[in-house]
């Protein structure tokens, strides 16, 4: 019986050659310590993937707002509402460019990230979906990794290249908390701040498992 009870809030367990990850499926929402607002560098992913072509611009666009833990695991698909494009409706147009889907339809995107992310996002300022979706547009708007890159002579290059370092500090010293990057076949993919959340106000990351970039990275200006 105790094996059935536990299957209820199952574990899984996501390994890669970096890191081992443990995902809470069935969580209670609010049960987390830190969000993850993540964006990614358009050209970077379109490089790998194929993306709608007017949907190709030299951007970042969010990826989405992921509640996280201290230790690396996170909550995921918690109880609560489905996702309802009607609760949006008067963000729709903002969320189409800030919140794209580059290789299908928006909604089903925002469907994918309110089911496995937003219904555990529940708690403290974000009461419902409308709020989740409103505070991923507030704090694209607030944290602007193209400025805060810019500011420290950080330009989208495709042939320039940059050390992680020097575009972690720019962002720290630009937004005011330490961020994690990803990178993807040497180039910048991805960018997350953290944010605390009961005041949604930028904090330093933790080591981020899976979070790091090496050696010369480009940030390119073309997929």
């Amino acid at each position: 019986m105790r094996l059935i009870a536990a299957l209820l809030s199952v574990l899984l367990i996501a390994s890669t050659a970096q890191s081992t990850v443990t995902i809470y499926e069935s969580s209670k929402p609010g049960d987390f310590d830190f969000y993850l607002f993540v964006q990614q560098w358009i050209y970077s992913y379109c490089d790998s993937q194929t993306c709608i072509q007017n949907k190709e611009r030299e951007a970042f666009t969010i990826h989405g707002l992921w509640p996280e833990n201290s230790d690396g695991s996170y909550p995921s698909f918690c109880s609560g509402p489905s996702f309802n494009v009607n609760a949006i409706q008067d963000l729709e147009d903002q969320l189409n460019f800030d919140w794209p889907s580059l290789t299908g339809p928006n909604t089903d995107f925002w469907t994918h990230e309110f089911s496995k992310h937003g219904t555990c996002s529940i708690t403290g300022p974000i009461t419902d979906i409308h709020d989740y979706f409103a505070t991923g547009i507030k704090l694209y708007t607030e944290f602007n990794i193209t400025a805060a890159l810019e500011s420290e002579n950080i330009y989208p290059s495709d042939s320039n290249t940059y050390k992680p370092a020097d575009i972690t500090n720019a962002i720290s010293t630009h937004l005011g908390g330490k961020p994690g990057i990803q990178c993807s076949s040497g180039q910048l993919s991805t960018v997350a701040v953290c944010i605390d959340k009961d005041s949604l106000s930028i904090m330093d990351c933790p080591d981020l498992q899976g979070w790091s970039c090496s050696g010369s990275v480009k940030f390119p200006s073309s997929a």
